[in-house]
């Protein structure tokens, strides 16, 4: 069988050479490298490796990632880790809901934590209620210009409307609401509202802010256009929430609130006592457990499948993690079958995940947890040479590589058919 080596090779050997300064390096290279490979040839009866090996190889890294992901749920230095969620749940949604910022570590994220919180007020924006009056009848506010003022948080605001001959009460109103809602800075909306009786219509002006420093005052300042419409009556006062959290007292002009430390936002949303739980989501978590038990499955059968082509190292290493762990994993509902496959009983599961979730979190994203010796050994595979892996390798002639590394003044290193396998000196 005739020696090849792939075009990824060539592309790598052309770009290191470049790198050097090499002029010309795409023929220098190929020059190199089929002159190795033909002098190479005299002395070896077939190729290195056959292209079964080089597709388990190719196929063992995309099972490494695939596990590897999986790990990482379950170990404690990862930002997606299932153990490092958090969850905030509301024994009752219609007293409050939350958010929490998750953890990546010891030290961030929210706490998991417990709280009572009883909330006995919502916060509440101000809300005027003009007069109803006929949208169609003439107006009866002073023609000419009508200025007013609007006095909010301590600053005044001074708006103004041009009344004209024959402007109707819808007329003026709209003027008014133009000249609310276009004031920058004003943090009041008013809008034109049907009224009770057919045909009327009337002023709904609200503060856009909750709570009592949010207050706003409408008094005319020339002209009558406040009295006439009634914009200055007040018909729903603002309020500021008051709540309590595990018996201390709080209040907040908003319905949004924030424990530990702003790292958990709650939303108030109704009279009432609830317990607030912030902590990993053990549903996730669930998840996470069976998904890294299916990935070692899939694993294990992968290396099984290719048992001619792989080492019988990396099969032996995951499964002396197994047998390290198999009184913890059993306590969790996962065992090893016949077939030397996870198998996990998912009640058992969610028994730990309840009673036992410290144990559970220890057993996997422990300092020596089984998820944690899985990831560190596959990633170690991940930036290993592939040689390290493949039972071919070790028929792999040694001229081969003493003629490489002579021809190419130690510029490359391992190179094998069909497989990138350069590692820069």
């Amino acid at each position: 069988m005739q020696i090849t080596g792939s075009y990824l090779n060539y592309q790598n050997m052309t770009s290191l050479l470049s790198s050097l300064g090499v002029q010309d390096s795409g023929n220098l290279i190929m020059q190199v490298f089929e002159s190795s490979i033909k002098n190479l040839q005299d002395k070896i009866d077939s190729a290195l490796f056959s292209e079964a090996s080089a597709k388990a190889v190719t196929e063992l890294y995309g099972e490494i990632s695939n596990l590897a992901g999986r790990a990482s749920k379950l170990t404690l230095d990862d930002i997606n880790s299932a153990f490092n969620d958090r969850t905030p749940v509301s024994s009752d949604s219609n007293v409050l809901t939350a958010t929490a910022i998750d953890s990546f570590s010891a030290d961030s994220g929210a706490s998991e934590a417990t709280y009572t919180i009883t909330v006995n007020q919502l916060a509440r924006s101000q809300e005027n209620t003009g007069l109803e009056l006929n949208a169609t009848d003439l107006t009866s506010v002073d023609q000419g210009t009508n200025t007013f003022n609007i006095n909010i948080n301590g600053q005044d605001f001074e708006l103004s409307i041009t009344v004209e001959e024959g402007d109707t009460n819808e007329d003026v109103l709209q003027k008014i609401v133009t000249a609310v809602n276009g004031e920058s800075g004003l943090e009041v909306t008013a809008q034109v509202m049907e009224g009770s009786l057919e045909g009327a219509r009337g002023l709904v002006i609200q503060s856009d802010n909750t709570g009592t420093a949010n207050e706003f005052a409408i008094t005319d300042l020339t002209g009558n256009a406040v009295s006439v419409t009634g914009a200055d009556t007040v018909s729903q006062s603002a309020l500021d929430a008051s709540y309590t959290v595990d018996g201390e007292a709080y209040v907040s002009n908003s319905n949004t609130v924030y424990l530990d430390e702003g790292l958990v936002t709650v939303d108030l949303k109704g009279v009432g006592k609830t317990t607030l739980t912030v902590a990993p989501d053990k549903g996730k978590v669930g998840e996470a457990v069976t998904s890294f038990a299916s990935g070692i499955n899939s694993f294990l059968e992968f290396l099984g499948d290719n048992k001619d082509y792989i080492s019988d190292e990396v099969g032996a290493t995951i499964n002396s993690y197994l047998l390290q762990h198999k009184s913890g994993l059993e306590s969790l509902g996962i065992t090893v079958n016949d077939e030397g496959m996870l198998e996990v009983d998912n009640a058992q599961l969610n028994v730990a995940l309840e009673k036992d979730f410290s144990g559970l979190k220890e057993a996997l994203g422990g300092f020596d947890g089984l998820a944690v010796q899985v990831k560190g050994r596959l990633d170690k595979m991940a930036l290993d040479s592939p040689l390290n892996y493949t039972k071919e390798a070790k028929n792999m002639s040694p001229d081969f590589t003493d003629y490489i590394y002579g021809v190419s003044a130690s510029m490359l290193s391992q190179i094998y058919q069909g497989m990138l396998l350069n590692t820069y000196v």
